[in-house]
């Protein structure tokens, strides 16, 4: 079951990468039963082997959290790192160690390098470079360009906004190209401020 869980999760990026609509619901759902699976045997004879196994899924929940840009990804962070600090303190007590540490190093290390990237790159990676809806999705490089902005990127910033105006064209949504047209002026002018998505039926 693991196994299964493991790579139903590794689908769920790729559909996330692909930008493929429910990915969300999928790795969430992976994420709780990841999650709930291991629960039972945090009293039992298995107890370190849960504990890190719980701790590797606190993890991947972060990820998701990460990727998501959901507003609760520090509790997260910090259900995360509650979860590793008594597996590991569990794990040193146990001889021999149990065999789901190194997958649990191997989850903090990967969610570790995706925290130490720009969120613009993460942004980018997961949302837009293989997404098949790149040429249509105004709302993604509407925000994207925001990202840009507030890291001092401004020129990639307008070329995202004018990937966006592009965007919206092709859909043949003008109301939506005049907000984002507005919102160049934002751009150009320093004063975007606070991102608020895109209304919808524009």
């Amino acid at each position: 079951m693991r196994l299964a869980l493991i790579l139903a999760f590794i689908l769920g990026l790729v559909l996330k990468v692909l930008h493929i609509p429910y990915h969300t619901v999928l790795l969430l759902v992976v994420v709780v039963l990841g999650i709930g699976s291991n629960i039972p045997g945090l009293s039992k004879a298995r107890k370190p082997e849960a504990w890190c196994h719980l701790a590797f899924w606190t993890w991947l929940l972060h990820l998701v959290a990460l990727l998501k840009l959901f507003p609760f990804r520090t509790a997260t962070l910090i259900l995360a790192a509650a979860a590793t600090l008594v597996a590991v303190i569990v794990a040193i007590r146990e001889r021999p160690k149990p065999s789901a540490v190194p997958q649990l190093a191997g989850a903090f290390i990967v969610v570790m390098l995706v925290m130490a990237a720009p969120t613009s790159k993460r942004f980018y990676f997961t949302n837009l470079r293989f997404s098949l809806e790149q040429e249509s999705d105004y709302r993604t490089w509407d925000k994207y360009s925001f990202f840009l902005l507030h890291e001092g990127r401004t020129a990639e910033a307008l070329a995202a906004n004018s990937m966006a105006i592009e965007a919206a064209m092709t859909t043949h949504d003008e109301a939506t190209a005049d907000l984002l047209q507005a919102r160049r002026e934002s751009i150009e002018g320093n004063t975007w401020e606070h991102y608020m998505p895109l209304m919808h039926g524009h």
